[in-house]
């Protein structure tokens, strides 16, 4: 969700929208990109949000100054339907005073969100987007609004520049780009390379590289303790020699990617895209992707663009990394198609950035009582 925003809002900008983040990250960097502007308010802090009666009260006073001094009328919400009622309840309340158009776009579905009331407030907003077909199945079911697919894309640019996999046989590097949590798979992936290095099913000793970025947020503590226990785990297998850990930005991955001989993304739940493994295809670099929630929406071909393995398969996953470890032409080849692909059916400014912007303008007309356009309009399910 981080880093799409970080990428959409300049994205926006670029094509002459002026864009206001709102957030509650402490020090939260923007992209540095003209016409966007982020601002900070303490009760949008996910990392320590405790709703209180305030809480809405604080939001709507600080919505209302920030959205009527620079005369916003249209709010697209991101995942607001997990942590506290709060601002969606106080964007309700100014909807009507301001005339606003209220979107929300579901990243990420937990079985017991942390506020139905948040859900049930935003089910009657103008428009619902869900990142996959696994997550807009998930919505209707979990939370009983209909919700429309819409992919989100990367923005692909920067990954596309990133020069194809060089096949002349040397040591290679595998990449786990996400969060040092329990559930992106790291361990599994600790698994797998002790199972390369003991069986000797490389011809050179490979590497594995963990992106440990602190300055995500950790929305239920996973990561506390988990680099320690994974640091333990590496120890006890004795694979120092084999792993490093680096940390990077968004504006830093296309770097880590051209690096890297084969990516790996073993996550441990249903994912609800994963917009990791785009980038890695993007950046010509072949896949290994367990079959979990909507992954498999992104890696969609197996053997072609990319390989899917079962959840928590040590031995498959050590042996599609082992492979493309040594058969670097394979590698190249998956990772062109992967490009391809990628460029096709998931450019954020192509085909999410072009929607958005036609829809925002539907959105906008129908509420000025123009003819309104094919929208998202999402309602809770049985209304």
């Amino acid at each position: 969700m981080e880093s799409h925003l970080w990428d959409y809002s300049r994205l926006l900008a670029r094509q002459g929208n002026r864009v206001t983040v709102l957030t509650g990250t402490p020090g939260a960097q923007s992209p540095g990109q003209p016409g966007v502007e982020v601002l900070t308010h303490p009760a949008l802090d996910l990392a320590r949000l405790e709703p209180g009666p305030d809480d809405r009260q604080r939001l709507a006073r600080w919505f209302a100054d920030v959205l009527g001094e620079r005369g916003i009328r249209l709010v697209h919400c991101h995942n607001l339907h997990h942590f506290s009622e709060a601002p969606a309840k106080a964007l309700e309340a100014l909807r009507e005073p301001l005339r606003l158009v209220l979107c929300h776009t579901y990243h990420s579905i937990w079985g017991d969100p942390g506020s139905r009331d948040s859900a049930l407030t935003a089910a009657e907003w103008d428009a619902h987007y869900a990142v996959s077909e696994f997550l807009r199945t998930a919505c209707a079911e979990v939370l009983g609004v209909v919700a429309e697919r819409t992919y989100l894309g990367i923005d692909t640019a920067p990954y596309a520049r990133v020069a194809p996999l060089d096949v002349t046989p040397r040591p290679g590097t595998v990449l786990l780009p996400a969060r040092l949590i329990p559930d992106k798979g790291a361990l599994l992936a600790l698994g797998a390379l002790d199972l390369i290095v003991r069986r000797r099913m490389c011809v050179f000793e490979p590497r594995l590289l963990l992106t440990d970025t602190r300055q995500t947020v950790d929305f239920h503590g996973e990561k506390i303790g988990f680099r320690e226990r994974v640091e333990k785990e590496i120890e006890k297998r004795r694979l120092e020699p084999y792993v490093e850990f680096m940390e990077a930005g968004v504006d830093q991955m296309p770097d880590l990617y051209a690096e890297s001989t084969v990516v790996v993304y073993p996550s441990l739940f249903d994912e609800p895209m994963g917009l990791a493994p785009l980038e890695a295809m993007c950046a010509a670099r072949p896949v290994v992707v367990t079959r979990m929630g909507g992954l498999g929406e992104g890696v969609d071909s197996d053997g072609v663009i990319g390989y899917l393995v079962p959840d928590r398969d040590e031995e498959q996953l050590a042996a599609r990394l082992a492979e493309l470890l040594d058969d670097r032409e394979t590698g190249r080849l998956m990772g062109m198609r992967g490009r391809a692909h990628v460029q096709e059916h998931f450019d954020l400014s192509r085909i999410y950035l072009a929607r958005m912007q036609d829809d925002y303008r539907a959105l906008l007309a129908r509420a000025d009582g123009a003819s309104a356009g094919v929208v998202g309009t999402g309602v809770r399910a049985g209304a």
